[in-house]
């Protein structure tokens, strides 16, 4: 038998080649677990054990691949592969850790295909930030320094021979297997391991439990074989859920005052062969929709203009610094716990949850995907029904996530730089500028419903790199804050211009009566840290959900006094208030948002499953539920009830996009 002695033994170049690889795999092992823990660490502030356990399970077969492949080839190469295989692993695992940082959310596959398109954007700034994080991307890079070192006792010179290459690599995917198998059955509880692993709807959520690395490779097995949201909840979480509601109930019947099409979901399912969009009209069937109330039609007949402002907040809102938008913030409607969460694409997904009222889909483009979709929600499509001029204006350039295709299958006329709209080349470029210069394109027309995306408020906030911070630093320059706040705050005084400036000619051309103006954030301002946003409350926030707590403008000059609300609700459900308010024509069932004014309980919810609700709290990361004061909660079967929901609303948003469910629905029946 090659490789032993007579008497059955390993001879000594095999016990050497093999305690090479072991070495190998150990310094892997070791390096991939130190990142892991560090990322964890810096990115979340806390290590949870069950993640710690986790991580360092599914880093052992990682650990042995990596080692043999170090070990199975010739010396000089085995450097070179050494070398190679730590730098790639080095630079990944920074980059995350840099990302996350940087913007509270991790870099997706999806969006890494397209970087061609951010780094002609924003190569400027992502220099500039890298810099600024020496400290994670040296702590990351570490390992290197070690490979570098112990190249000697890493690398087996004379490689290994074929059987061992088999057996290691067989071993590695046994070990696997064991790991993935118990890991997804170890857990229980409202929110369990195996929906994370096999779904991963939320980066955070898995790299928290599994680490970076199974992260990827759960993501890069979504892009290859795509991926369809299980099917149900797996037996321990219906468990918690009352006996008569572990069965499908009867189909509901609704009154004349639900928020419904006339759509006959029952018969759809029935007669549907595709068993997938049969299980959609089913569960659409049995979603309790929104009713009709006091303020349905309240706005009809009125024009719309929809701001979408990049990284606004109620943070900003300041009566000297920015009188216009804290007098429209206290006027009008006042939504008293409104959020802003941040989700995968930051902006464009911010867009997509605003004006579609569904969630977007984890690891892809959602608004982009939309494009190609029958879109018959799209307030653009809605009003030019209704005989209304539509546009969208966005001052940066107009292809940038693929707006020019998904503004326009939304129904609106589209204008961005590049594309009739003019404004001054900047970074960013100027709000105040685009308003001067689009308002005058529609403020002849006898109705209009125009939508904005605006930029100026975009990081970073100094003096420096953003000329709207530039442009009014003279009014922040003495106020007790750091530059970085002082420079937020300067690019939000160039937005309460802009809206100043739009209030101006709507009311000199007489149609301020007649124009509903609403305004909320894309995300809340990641460019600043939890502490500078601190600086700006007087207080630390709620760590968890602070940072999103926000403002939303829904205004009209008519209103006589202010209308309090306090039901917790969130940029979700922004485009079905609206659609009640104008009385458009919609179904409440269809969307994962809801009627803010309506009677129908409030609930914001975060992309890692994390929620508010008016029971109380729940951190996903830390599965802890903290309900209001003296409220009182069946803690589990509550959990239970909401996190089904929030489940259904992730996966049913996902297939109404990937469906194409609209058209399903709605476009046989037109044509």
């Amino acid at each position: 038998m090659v490789g032993t002695t007579p008497g059955g033994l390993l001879d000594k170049r095999t016990k050497e080649r093999l305690g090479r690889l072991l070495w190998s795999t150990l310094f892997f092992l070791v390096s991939i677990v130190y990142q892991e823990l560090f990322l964890k660490l810096y990115c979340f502030r806390v290590i949870p054990l069950r993640g710690v356990i986790c991580t360092a399970l599914f880093s052992v077969p990682a650990a042995m691949l990596l080692g043999l492949w170090c070990c199975a080839v010739r010396e000089k190469t085995a450097y070179r592969v050494l070398l190679c295989s730590t730098f790639c692993l080095c630079a990944w695992m920074a980059t995350q850790t840099v990302y996350y940082y940087l913007f509270k959310t991790f870099l997706s596959l999806s969006s890494l295909i397209r970087v061609g398109m951010v780094a002609g954007e924003f190569g400027g700034l992502a220099v500039t930030n890298v810099i600024r994080c020496w400290f994670p991307i040296l702590m990351e890079c570490l390992p290197l320094g070690a490979a570098v070192m112990l190249r000697r006792r890493l690398i087996c010179g004379e490689g290994m021979e074929r059987r061992t290459k088999v057996y290691w690599a067989a071993l590695a995917l046994m070990i696997q297997m064991a790991v993935t198998l118990g890991v997804v059955s170890m857990d229980e509880g409202p929110l369990p391991l195996y929906h994370i692993y096999n779904q991963s709807d939320a980066a955070e959520l898995s790299v928290t439990n599994f680490g970076v690395l199974t992260n990827t490779r759960l993501e890069l097995k979504r892009l290859v074989f795509g991926v369809r949201p299980e099917e149900k909840p797996p037996e321990d979480w219906m468990d918690l859920l009352p006996e008569q509601e572990k069965t499908p109930q009867a189909y509901p019947v609704h009154g004349k005052d639900a928020q419904v099409m006339d759509i006959d979901f029952q018969t759809l399912a029935q007669e549907e062969r595709d068993e997938e969009l049969a299980a959609m009209h089913d569960y659409f069937a049995r979603v309790e929709p929104t009713k009709k109330n006091e303020w349905t039609g309240f706005f009809e007949g009125k024009n719309l203009i929809w701001i979408v402002a990049e990284a606004f907040s109620s943070v900003a809102v300041n009566p000297e610094l920015t009188p216009t938008l804290y007098r429209l913030s206290n006027e009008g409607f006042v939504f008293n716990n409104f959020y802003t969460p941040l989700w995968g694409l930051s902006t464009s997904d911010g867009e997509y949850v605003t004006t579609t009222g569904l969630i977007p889909k984890a690891g892809a483009w959602s608004y982009l995907q939309s494009a190609e979709n029958y879109m018959p929600f799209g307030f653009g499509n809605q009003f030019s029904k209704r005989g209304y001029r539509t546009l969208a204006y966005h001052n940066n350039t107009y292809t940038y996530y693929g707006r020019d295709l998904s503004y326009p299958n939304m129904g609106y006329e589209y204008y961005g730089l590049g594309n009739g709209l003019e404004v001054t080349r900047s970074w960013p470029e100027s709000d105040e500028e685009m308003m001067r210069l689009s308002v005058p394109e529609y403020i002849d027309d006898e109705n209009f419903m125009v939508y904005y995306l605006t930029v100026s408020g975009h990081l970073n906030y100094n003096a420096d790199q953003n000329a709207m911070s530039a442009k009014h630093w003279a009014a922040v320059e003495h106020l007790p804050y750091s530059e970085e706040v002082k420079g937020y705050l300067a690019s939000q005084i160039e937005l309460d211009r802009a809206v100043a400036s739009l209030l101006k000619q709507l009311e000199e051309a007489g149609k301020l009566e007649d124009t509903v103006i609403v305004l909320s954030g894309d995300h809340y301002p990641y460019g600043l840290q939890d502490v500078q946003i601190n600086e700006l409350l007087g207080h630390e926030a709620d760590p968890d959900f602070g940072k999103f707590k926000s403002a939303l403008i829904l205004w009209n000059s008519q209103m006589d006094e202010p209308v309090q609300v306090d039901k917790y609700c969130s940029s979700l459900d922004i485009m079905p208030t609206l659609a009640n308010l104008f009385n458009l024509e919609y179904d409440s069932r269809l969307l994962a948002g809801r009627d803010i004014l309506s009677d129908a309980p409030g609930l914001v919810i975060f992309y890692n499953y994390s929620f508010l609700s008016e029971r109380g709290a729940y951190v996903s990361t830390r599965e802890e539920f903290t309900p209001w004061g003296e409220v009182q909660v069946d803690d589990e079967e509550y959990l239970a009830r909401t996190l089904e929901e929030i489940r259904d609303q992730f996966r049913y948003s996902a297939l109404i996009l990937d469906e194409d469910y609209y058209r399903v629905l709605f476009q046989q029946k037109e044509e």
